[in-house]
């Protein structure tokens, strides 16, 4: 007996012998991979993905996002098994899909006291209400929610039409449903039951999509002309267009939008968050100074954060010599005024180059210093770093070219200005407006 517990723990599908079992059923799944490509895996993947990617900023427990990444892994562990021939199991892992999304949906919309009583039910395995109920749960306590169904009344009957064709695959009803059926069956049959699964699996995309919409509307609310250059720091990337037009449908968004539920979401961000100009937005969002629009970004300097506003002045007051600014590994802020950065970004640059005398050190003896290797021929390092101390602080300025003394002093006399209301901006005892009466700022402001 011991013997044969060893022989079966050293087994595994990589064993020739394993493999030879494997093989020798009549009727593997195999049988069911199509030769030609029914399916568009690639673009089925890029529909998950994207998918994945729209996980909302919203805080709570428990957490939506966890509902739809296991909805995503679920989508595309039904790809992988379609693939091996595994279709019912595949047709399940979709069904799966659609299920967890809805719970997540669900908790989401309840109120505090009944989505912990609800959570607490599901997370002890207690009974759960079926796919069917937490459906008419959802609708019934959550009127936006029912808005939107009511508003794509087909998608219950298309989710019940696809759910009762999976189904047959799922519990074995009719002979399709089969693996062992005659030999010459089975090249027609995979025909259609890929068929079959491209259209459940594009549905319940759709369905899932749908559902995410339900905890916010950011990833079709980030693309509207109301809501533009609002909320740089928005993690939840829009919906492509060929996302929208291949899984949600042009038609569902055109309804989605004249929602109460979206509109109310639409006039809360815009009396939040200030439309930033377009040059403004980018500094927030990517990071990215554009000298070319130094103006705009001026006039809505009080509308970005001490570390942004901070890159911007220092970007503007060395000008044309500037690729990145570097804020304590607070910030790296690139600018398109010269050449492009290396890349390479040191959270404690300045104490390098404090080290190293602190102005005009070769970026490439700092690399050095910190044991990092440079000599990929890609990434080429050549441009000279300079460290500010402001308040408790430092900015590093790179350069393409040495900065002169007067430049440097320049620099230091910005920094200890900025310091003084660095530290009070930070404890909330004056405006980030205050930083436009800087000597600095006025002085960018006549030589721009």
């Amino acid at each position: 007996m011991l013997k044969l517990i060893r022989k079966m723990d050293n087994m595994n599908f990589n064993d020739q012998d394993v493999n030879g079992k494997l093989f020798s059923w009549r009727y593997h799944p195999q049988r069911y991979i199509t030769k030609d490509n029914v399916l568009d895996y690639y673009q089925l993947y890029s529909s998950v993905d994207e998918l994945a990617d729209s996980i909302s900023g919203m805080v709570e427990t428990p957490s939506f996002n966890q509902f739809l990444l296991e909805s995503c892994q679920l989508l595309a562990n039904s790809l992988d098994l379609i693939h091996q021939g595994y279709f019912d199991a595949a047709f399940y892992s979709v069904r799966q899909a659609g299920e967890v999304i809805l719970i997540g949906a669900l908790f989401t919309n309840l109120d505090n006291a009944e989505r912990e009583a609800k959570y607490k039910k599901w997370a002890s395995l207690e009974s759960f209400p079926s796919f069917s109920k937490l459906s008419g749960m959802l609708c019934a306590a959550d009127s936006e929610h029912r808005e939107l169904l009511e508003q794509m009344p087909e998608i219950d009957e298309l989710i019940s039409k696809l759910n009762r064709r999976a189904n047959k695959y799922i519990h074995k009803q009719g002979h399709e449903s089969f693996y062992t059926k005659p030999y010459g069956m089975a090249p027609e049959s995979a025909g259609r039951i890929h068929e079959d699964f491209a259209e459940y699996f594009k549905a319940a995309v759709k369905v899932c999509a749908i559902f995410r919409l339900t905890a916010d509307p950011f990833p079709i609310v980030r693309s509207d002309p109301e809501c533009e250059y609002r909320f740089p720091d928005c993690i939840t990337p829009e919906f492509s267009q060929s996302f929208i037009e291949e899984c949600l449908g042009n038609e569902f968004v055109k309804h989605y939008i004249e929602t109460d539920y979206y509109r109310n979401w639409v006039n809360a961000i815009k009396s939040t968050f200030p439309q930033l100009k377009e040059a403004t937005y980018n500094v927030s969002n990517l990071h990215y100074i554009d000298l070319s629009n130094i103006e705009d970004i001026l006039d809505e300097l009080d509308k970005l954060t001490l570390y942004e506003a901070t890159a911007v002045l220092f970007t503007a007051l060395f000008s044309e010599k500037v690729i990145a600014i570097h804020v304590t590994g607070m910030l790296d802020a690139f600018s398109n005024s010269a050449r492009p950065s290396s890349g390479l970004y040191l959270s404690d640059m300045s104490a390098y180059a404090e080290q190293l005398g602190g102005v005009n050190v070769p970026l490439a003896e700092i690399c050095h210093l910190a044991s990092l290797d440079t000599s990929h021929r890609y990434s080429p390092v050549s441009s000279f770093i300079t460290s500010f101390p402001i308040a408790s602080d430092y900015v590093c300025v790179e350069t393409d070219k040495l900065l002169d003394s007067n430049e440097v002093e320049q620099g230091r006399k910005a920094a200890e200005e900025l310091g003084q209301l660095w530290r009070q901006i930070k404890v909330g005892q004056c405006a980030m407006s205050e930083l436009k009466e800087t000597v600095l700022f006025k002085w960018i402001k006549l030589n721009t």
